[in-house]
C-alpha cells in the first residue's frame, strides 16, 4: 500500500525572503504578502542559520537635554550650508556666475495662474526691491507675489505632479496667506515656499525650459530654507516640517556627499514616526485628501530612506517591519490609456507625448525603492556578511529576480532606450533618474562597482590575465543595460547631469 501523498511541510514559519531579511512573515498562499510586494516568488529553501544567543542591550540612557539637541542642531545647519556653498562652486556653467539673482519675469515662466486671487495692491506686501515687508522677522523675505505665484504654479504642473510631496490646494492656500497675512508668518512656511522655489527651480534647469540661471535661484532659495532648519526641527510636529525636510532633502541628493542628506533624513523619519504616518490609524479620521497627502509624504520619505541607505551603504531607517500603509493606488491598467481621449491622469502618473500610454512613476519608483532596500538588507548589512555562501547565492538570485520583474512591469515606451522619443522634455529627467537607479541597483547587486576592490582589479586584467569575472557579475546584463541608459543620459541637457 502506498503512503499518501502531501505537500512538503515548510521547515521555518518564514519564507526564504522574510527569513533572510529577519521581518515577519504572514505565510499567505500563494505567496506571502512580501513576496507579492516583491514580485518574487515565495519558497522556503533556503538552509537555516544555527540559533544564537542574544547579547543584552545596555540600558538606555537619559534623555538628551534641549540645550544638547539645539546644539546639534546649530551644528548639522552649519554643515548643511557648507554643503550648498560647495555646490555652487562643482556646479559646471557655460556662462560665468552674475553677481545678482536674475529677476524672474512673466515672459519667462508664462501667464499668471489664476487659481488664487492676488492680494490687494495697498497691503504693503512688497516693496520696491521685491522683499516682503511688514512680517515680524526681516529675513522672512520673498519676491513679490506676481513673479512667485507662477513658479508655484510650475512646481505643480511639473514636479509635484509626479512626485506630490504637497497637496496643491494646501499649498496654494498657505503661499496666498503668507502673502495676504502678514502677522500670521512663520519660518515654517517661509521655508517651505523656498523649498518649493529650489525645487521648481532645479527641475526648469533640468527640464531645459525657463530661466538659464536655474542653479543659482536653486541654491539661493535653499540656502534660506536651510537657515530656519531649528525652527522646523525643534517646533511643534507637524506636516509642514516633514515637507520641509523632505524637499531639502531631495536637493542635498544631487550633491556627490550625502552625509548631511542622511542626517536629514534621520530627522525627518523620526518626526514622520512621531506623526505616525507610517501607520493605517494616523489617517482613520481624516478626510479623503488629507489622508492621501500624509500616504504621499510617508511613501516619499522611504523612496529618499532607501535609495540613500544603498547609495551610503548603511541601515536604512525606517525598516519594512514597521510600514503599516498601503500603497499608491495603481491608477492605469497595463499602462495604457485611452487612445485620443484628452483624459488627465492622477498623481504620479507620467504620459508619452501623444498621451496613449502612461506609467504610474510613483508607484513605480515605490516598487524600486523596496528592491533598493532588499539590496542592502541582503547583501551589504552586517549580518549577511555572516551568511554562508549558499544564503548568499539565495539572496542574489532574489535580488536579480525582483529586479527584473520590476523592470517587466515598465512599458516599452518608457525603457530607457526609447523613453527619449515618448517623453515630454520636462519629464524626461524623472525617467533618467528612475533608469540610473535601477542601474545603480543591478550594480550594487553584481558588486560591480569601484566599491568593490577585487572587482576593479578583475575589471583592469580583462581580457588578459582575468579569461573570466567574477561569476556573480552576470556581465552581460550589466552591459546592456549600461548601454540603452547612454542612450538616455545623452538626451538629458548637461545641466542636469548632476541629478544622476
Amino acid at each position: 500500500m502506498e503512503a499518501p501523498t502531501h505537500a512538503p511541510t515548510p521547515l521555518r514559519k518564514t519564507c526564504d525572503k522574510c527569513y533572510l531579511r529577519k521581518i515577519k512573515c504572514d505565510r499567505q498562499q500563494p505567496r506571502c504578502s512580501q513576496c507579492v510586494a516583491y514580485m518574487s516568488e515565495c519558497t522556503y529553501k533556503a538552509p537555516s542559520r544555527p540559533s544564537r544567543p542574544r547579547k543584552r542591550r545596555p540600558a538606555a540612557g537619559k534623555a538628551s537635554e534641549p540645550t544638547h539637541m539645539r546644539a546639534f542642531v546649530e551644528q548639522l545647519q552649519s554643515q548643511v550650508e557648507d554643503l550648498t556653498k560647495r555646490l555652487d562652486e562643482a556646479t559646471d556653467r557655460s556662462e560665468p556666475q552674475k553677481d545678482q539673482l536674475p529677476v524672474v519675469t512673466k515672459a519667462t515662466i508664462g501667464p499668471k495662474p489664476t487659481l488664487i486671487m492676488s492680494p490687494i495692491d495697498d497691503s504693503g506686501l512688497s516693496n520696491a526691491g521685491g522683499s516682503v515687508t511688514g512680517s515680524k522677522s526681516p529675513r522672512l523675505n520673498l519676491p513679490p507675489f506676481d513673479e512667485v505665484m507662477p513658479v508655484i504654479q510650475m512646481y505643480l504642473d511639473h514636479f509635484n505632479s509626479v512626485t506630490p510631496l504637497f497637496h496643491p490646494g494646501t499649498l496654494l492656500g498657505l503661499v496666498n496667506d503668507f502673502y495676504e497675512f502678514p502677522n500670521r508668518r512663520d519660518t515654517v512656511s517661509w521655508a517651505a515656499i523656498n523649498v518649493v522655489l529650489a525645487l521648481t527651480y532645479r527641475q526648469v534647469m533640468l527640464g531645459g525650459v525657463g530661466t538659464d540661471n536655474g542653479t543659482d535661484l536653486a541654491l539661493h532659495h535653499l540656502n534660506k530654507a536651510q537657515s530656519v532648519l531649528s525652527d522646523v526641527l525643534l517646533g511643534e510636529p507637524k506636516l509642514l516640517h516633514a515637507q520641509v525636510l523632505l524637499g531639502i532633502v531631495t536637493m542635498l541628493q544631487i550633491s556627490k556627499s550625502l552625509q548631511p542628506a542622511m542626517v536629514l533624513m534621520g530627522a525627518a523619519m523620526r518626526l514622520i514616526r512621531g506623526l505616525g504616518l507610517h501607520t493605517r490609524a494616523s489617517t482613520a479620521h481624516l478626510d479623503t485628501e488629507t489622508a492621501k497627502e500624509h500616504t504621499y509624504v510617508f511613501w516619499i520619505a522611504y523612496i529618499l530612506d532607501k535609495d540613500i541607505s544603498m547609495r551610503m551603504r548603511s541601515p536604512s531607517i525606517h525598516g519594512d517591519d514597521e510600514v503599516d500603509v498601503d500603497m499608491p493606488v495603481a491608477v492605469i491598467n497595463h499602462h495604457r490609456g485611452v487612445h485620443g481621449s484628452k483624459k488627465k491622469f492622477d498623481d504620479g502618473v507620467i504620459a508619452t507625448v501623444n498621451g496613449d500610454v502612461a506609467m504610474d512613476f510613483f508607484l513605480t519608483r515605490i516598487r524600486l525603492a523596496i528592491v533598493q532596500g532588499g539590496i542592502y538588507d541582503y547583501l551589504y548589512s552586517v549580518r549577511s556578511q555572516a551568511r554562508s555562501p549558499e544564503e548568499r547565492n539565495v539572496a542574489t538570485s532574489s535580488l536579480v529576480n525582483a529586479l527584473q520583474e520590476w523592470q517587466s512591469h515598465i512599458a516599452p515606451e518608457f525603457d530607457a532606450a526609447s523613453a527619449a522619443g515618448n517623453v515630454s522634455p520636462t519629464a524626461l529627467p524623472f525617467i533618467c533618474s528612475l533608469h540610473a537607479t535601477s542601474f545603480a541597483s543591478l550594480a550594487m547587486i553584481n558588486e560591480a562597482s569601484a566599491w568593490n576592490r577585487q572587482w576593479v582589479i578583475d575589471i583592469r586584467k580583462y581580457p588578459g590575465a582575468c579569461a573570466d569575472l567574477h561569476p556573480r557579475s552576470r556581465w552581460e546584463p550589466l552591459v546592456e543595460h549600461a548601454r540603452d541608459f547612454a542612450v538616455l543620459f545623452e538626451s538629458i541637457p548637461p545641466s542636469g547631469y548632476a541629478l544622476i
